[in-house]
């Protein structure tokens, strides 16, 4: 009878025992199994190369030059990025030419981001979620643009409760509000920026026309409106749609009027900028099945002008004259996306989709004159040029991440693009390929391939942003431009660090670039014929450390590149790119010593920009008559660049969800005049030397915000 008890219990404790045994397996099989697709769904959009994620928090945060953060300024201090012009928000990547970036908003394409020339961009942060930048590696999502992707997506709106931020800068005021429409169903975000100095200079000048005691009065204001505005309804957990909108205009202008020649009228104007509008719906079939349809119209554009008048006419003697010119150009799109992202097991992640754009674009110049002068038959002119284009580009794609191996993902896929105009059709495959392999559970190897093409011009008589310039399509004298580029690097994440280094060679073929002197107007009539085509390569080594915690952050970024040009046209040979800087090192910290008390700075420093500059000056006859002789394209380096910039943002709770924002932000802590631009000129023994000059010195900014 002992026995047979003892026999039992042994039995039990047996079972129980292979009972814990297989529970433990089971829940060490399972953790090693959440642990594999916890590690697959991180790394599973960070397979391609030059991938960089910012949340709004980031971009809201910061030096504020002139009291307003710009997003496009945060992206030029990344490694692989030329800033080009002081002050202005280009982008120049990896040896590109600034007009082959992709910027989306919310999807919509946009032609023109910045406002003001350049000096700051049309992206308001206040309403940005998130951005995604592609510097290379592109999935084949993305097309009709070489060098970079911008992905801006505003955010949705609080679905419960009302809040917002109001504040006041330098040079613009802000508001953005939030709310539900109908709580927890439908949100609504609204941004408005407009510029207020006008507002000081209108008064100004009326004051300092009534007292400057002549017969001659001086006008002229700038002003800068944008706004966006998103509506999102959730109809349930599956679909959910928006309803998206971003109108942004500048309106400059000035006048001269003086009454002691009788009439003398002077108006010069400008008016520029952009509205988007688009309805996505998104709709999920299943948890491995989701789908995004988007219809967006688009339109960017400006009217560019002046007009002249004199009027002596007195007794019988009548002299008369008028002139006035306006130059407009358009872009329009109406398009429309559909995205599928699909999950069919484990192992693969596949997007497909197509998408359908029609282009418009417009481009005019009017012309008036008349004359009527004494002994002189009286002269009447009148004259417009330019002619409409129009334009399809469809465009399918495929696209498939492969978890070959617990560390091996392929990223592959093929985009097909079109381009019609009338009788000229073009059409590409356009193939992406990224791969990573995961070596270390905190390093990897990743190495990309992607061909792009760009089917749209940008026209510019300068290398400056202008309202003049305008985007003309494809044509048979102007075909469309094409890249092919390879990235590839090592990437770790020890602990709080994060060490990049990565590396691109990259091709660009049938770039257009302007063959005659600089103009204001560039040419809209024959205009293939005032541009040559050529070819451009780029290659260089990007390093990036940063370090992360709660009280500091630091970034490192250095470039070492080259960029090359050969336009056989007029230079039988490579030569550097204007914005060929050698080396590039931008420093960016942020210290949090206390909470609400955030202290920033950045220094950046890069080799000169490339201007062309005469190498032989002969003077002939008496008279020094000088013919300049020029080598070669931009065979001259400004000097180096350099600049340190800090800041501060302090926040002060008032209660009640409300706080007092505070930004201080100095440009230039140093005031480095940094060379804006060279020329010729004597020493005081009368020999030709080189003189740079600067323009921009310190500016310091204070901005104030109220949050609720």
């Amino acid at each position: 009878m002992k026995l047979s008890r003892i026999l039992l219990m042994l039995a039990a404790v047996l079972a129980t025992a292979a009972n814990a045994s297989a529970q433990e397996y089971e829940r060490r099989d399972t953790l090693e199994t959440a642990r594999v697709t916890a590690v697959k769904e991180k790394m599973r959009n960070t397979t391609q190369t030059g991938l960089m994620r910012l949340d709004g928090d980031k971009l809201r945060s910061g030096i504020a030059v002139f009291g307003t953060p710009d997003i496009i300024k945060q992206l030029q201090m990344l490694p692989g990025v030329a800033a080009g012009n002081e002050l202005m928000s280009g982008l120049y990547v990896h040896g590109g030419d600034g007009n082959d970036n992709l910027f989306l908003l919310d999807g919509v394409p946009l032609y023109n981001i910045t406002h003001f020339g350049g000096l700051f961009s049309s992206f308001n942060a206040d309403v940005v979620d998130n951005l995604d930048f592609y510097k290379s590696g592109f999935p084949a999502r993305y097309g009709g643009r070489l060098s970079s992707v911008v992905d801006v997506e505003t955010s949705e709106g609080d679905m419960n409760e009302y809040h917002g931020h109001a504040s006041l800068g330098l040079i613009d005021g802000r508001l953005q509000a939030e709310g539900p429409i109908i709580k927890g169903t439908t949100s609504f975000n609204v941004g408005l920026r407009r510029s207020w100095l006008d507002v000081i200079t209108t008064p100004a000048l009326w004051y300092a026309n009534s007292k400057n005691g002549v017969n001659t009065n001086v006008n002229g204001a700038y002003n800068m409106t944008d706004l966006n505005g998103r509506i999102t309804h959730k109809f349930s957990d599956r679909s959910k749609i928006a309803a998206n909108v971003y109108w942004g205009r500048d309106k400059l202008f000035a006048g001269i009027k003086n009454t002691d020649l009788g009439a003398l009228n002077l108006d010069v104007g400008s008016t520029w900028g952009t509205l988007a509008t688009s309805v996505g719906w998104n709709y999920d079939f299943s948890k491995k099945l989701r789908s995004k349809l988007l219809g967006y119209y688009s339109r960017s554009g400006s009217d560019v002008g002046y007009g002249f008048e004199v009027d002596t006419s007195e007794g019988d003697v009548s002299l008369r004259m008028t002139m006035s010119d306006h130059n407009v150009c358009t872009v329009g799109d109406a398009g429309i996306k559909y995205d599928w992202d699909w999950l069919p097991n484990d192992y693969h992640h596949v997007r497909f989709g197509l998408a359908a754009a029609y282009h418009h674009y417009q481009v005019s110049r009017s012309y008036e004159q008349t004359r009527i002068i004494p002994g002189m038959d009286p002269y009447e002119d009148a004259k417009t040029t330019g002619e409409p284009y129009n334009a399809f580009e469809p465009a399918l794609y495929l696209e498939d991440e492969i978890f070959i191996t617990y560390n091996f993902t392929l990223n592959a896929g093929l985009r097909m693009s079109m381009f019609t105009t009338g009788k000229h059709t073009w059409w590409h495959p356009e193939p992406r390929a990224a791969l990573k392999w995961l070596f270390t559970h905190w390093g990897c190897f990743k190495l990309s391939y992607t061909r792009m093409s760009q089917y749209s011009h940008l026209v510019s008589a300068m290398y400056i942003e202008l309202p003049t310039n305008s985007w003309m399509p494809s044509t048979s004298g102007a075909g469309p431009m094409m890249s092919d580029q390879i990235a590839g690097g090592l990437y770790f994440t020890p602990g709080p660090f994060k060490i990049n280094l990565e590396g691109w060679y990259k091709t660009m073929d049938n770039m257009l670039t302007y063959n005659g002197a600089n103009a204001f107007y560039p040419p809209i009539t024959n205009w293939e014929t005032s541009f040559t085509s050529g070819s451009g390569k780029s290659y260089g080594l990007e390093f990036e450390g940063t370090y992360e915690s709660p009280k500091f952050d630091f970034s490192a970024f250095y470039t070492l590149s080259w960029s090359w040009r050969q336009f056989d046209a007029y230079y039988p040979v490579p030569f550097p790119d204007h914005y060929d800087n050698r080396h590039k090192v931008n420093l960016v910290g942020t210290w949090r010593p206390m909470k609400g008390l955030s202290v920033f700075f950045n220094w950046n420093y890069h080799s000169g920009n490339r201007i062309t500059l005469p190498t032989h000056v002969i003077a002939i006859g008496e008279h020094a008559y000088t013919d300049m002789l020029f080598q070669a394209p931009y065979n001259s380096k400004l000097p180096d660049y350099h600049r340190l910039d800090v800041g501060a943002d302090l926040v002060t709770p008032l209660g009640k969800g409300r706080s007092l924002d505070f930004n201080i932000s100095i440009y230039n802590v140093y005031n480095h005049l940094n060379a804006s631009f060279a020329m010729l000129d004597h020493d005081e023994n009368g020999e030709y030397i080189g003189m740079a000059y600067g323009l921009v010195p310190i500016i310091p900014t204070l901005s104030v915000g109220y949050r609720f």
